[in-house]
């Protein structure tokens, strides 16, 4: 009995880092190939915490995390100044978890840490406080010295870092140069934000590109059901004006309206029909008015009005 009593009393960081390595790598993987295949989904807007949350939603921002997750993970392997990993990976999940909260207050579906696949941010929230309780529990005698380095350790860590970490980089970086090329034409502004021009004659024969960078992607998903005229307009375009005030007669017709530039406007926003509106982290340009006829998430029809 004595001899388990001193075996469990032996587990502490030194052995649960290795988990925290495992974390991290995952999560640092499936970032990194959400990177490098899909454009990311917008910020849900309406929060206090959107400015912040969109800053944290950056693909250079997001970069840097893939690529420091990977550093921090082999450090953690290699066991280099264990008392220090500790602090850095208490503070981590600490910072992890308030991101988690924000994103769940803010009404994100997922909190963006595992790439692609959807996690509900207050089910991150709970596992990352219980990781936080774990670090606390586990935590060894610390005397916050800096012992001597094995130069092994650091050289084989920074080959790996250069390695894995250059990879990731290659990857992630691949859909940097064109990542809305399927949606038109991407510009770079002067003060460094994207620019895109809407091509929908190009959408023809394809899946309707557009849901992906809706604000309110899960209401969205009901385009991809049946037959929908999509009708993207600009609140100071007089065609488009015409044309909405005529959309009363429509009612029975399954019509949806996506505002482009997606500037707010309450006469829109009272309409009886689904108004979508697209992320603020790209300035959007369509030529308008346009409908867009969308069968079962297909694009099959483009013109400038609503088929009789």
């Amino acid at each position: 009995m004595n001899e388990k009593i001193e075996k469990a009393k032996r587990f502490g960081f030194a052995q649960f880092r290795f988990v925290i390595a495992a974390i991290l790598i995952l999560a640092a993987g499936l970032k990194a190939y959400q990177l490098a295949t899909v454009p990311l989904p917008p910020v849900v807007l309406g929060s206090m915490f959107t400015p912040l949350l969109e800053l944290f939603n950056e693909r250079y921002f997001l970069m840097a995390v893939v690529v420091g997750e990977i550093l921090f993970a082999l450090i953690l392997i290699a066991g280099i100044w264990q008392q220090w990993a500790w602090l850095l990976s208490l503070l981590g999940f600490l910072a992890f978890t308030l991101i988690s909260m924000m994103k769940g207050l803010s009404g994100e579906s997922s909190c963006g840490c595992f790439g692609t696949i959807t996690v509900n941010p207050w089910i991150t929230v709970g596992f990352d406080l219980l990781i936080v309780i774990c670090l606390a529990v586990f935590r060894e005698r610390l005397d916050w010295t800096f012992p001597p380095l094995d130069r092994k350790n650091v050289l084989a860590v920074l080959v790996a870092w250069l390695v894995l970490g250059g990879l990731a980089l290659v990857a992630m970086l691949s859909l940097k140069s064109q990542p809305h090329a399927t949606l038109g034409t991407e510009f770079t502004g002067h003060d460094g934000k994207k620019l895109i021009l809407l091509e929908p004659e190009t959408w023809i024969g394809k899946k309707f590109p557009l849901v992906s960078r809706f604000v309110e992607q899960e209401e969205a998903e009901m385009l991809m059901t049946g037959t929908w005229n999509v009708l993207l307009i600009h609140t100071d375009c007089p065609k488009c004006l015409e044309m909405m005030a005529d959309l009363g007669s429509r009612k029975a017709e399954r019509i949806a309206i996506v505002v482009v530039p997606s500037q707010p406007n309450e006469k829109i926003s009272n309409m009886s029909f689904p108004v979508f509106w697209l992320d603020r982290q790209n300035a959007w340009f369509v030529t308008t008015p346009c409908v867009i006829k969308v069968s079962e998430g297909l694009c099959i029809e483009v013109g400038e009005k609503i088929a009789e």
